[in-house]
């Protein structure tokens, strides 16, 4: 898989030492959109496996990233669009088949990076009910860590 390690690096500042509701919130939005493409992109033996594996993951992803940009939203955070520039990725450049390996290295690298954002949310700022909810999506991503492992041996 090409430029693995920069999955989310080319959209965010991974040096920051805590996250804000509306950081995490985009990393979720990246993750969701790395599901997305192991999705449509995946290819050879497994394949069914793999490509409902990472639907369920996205669907996740999906109702995660409404909640924190919701409880963000009535932290008074700004948040930031998604915006995607034509120059950064386009379906003919793009437009490759990963095998299962690849989507399952993918898959590993997007659900780790997101666990460890995760657990950098700024507790100073925010009220116990959300580290119940930064505690239940880091719940689910261990999860989904160890099934991943399964899944690559």
């Amino acid at each position: 898989m090409k430029n693995k390690k920069k999955v989310f690096s080319r959209f965010f500042d991974s040096q920051l030492n805590t996250f804000t509701l509306s950081q995490l919130a985009q990393y979720t939005a990246v993750f969701y959109f790395n599901m997305r493409t192991v999705h449509f992109l995946t290819e050879g033996e497994n394949f069914l496996e793999i490509h409902e594996y990472a639907q369920e993951l996205y669907e996740q992803a999906e109702d995660y990233y409404d909640d924190l940009i919701e409880t963000a939203l009535s932290y008074k955070e700004q948040i930031q669009p998604m915006y995607v520039v034509p120059g950064d990725w386009s379906p003919e450049t793009a437009n490759y088949n990963m095998t299962v390996g690849d989507s399952i290295r993918l898959m590993k690298d997007s659900v780790q990076k997101l666990f460890d954002y995760m657990e950098k949310v700024n507790r100073d700022i925010y009220s116990s009910f959300v580290y119940s909810k930064v505690d239940s999506i880091l719940e689910y991503f261990d999860k989904q860590n160890y099934k991943l492992n399964q899944m690559g041996r």
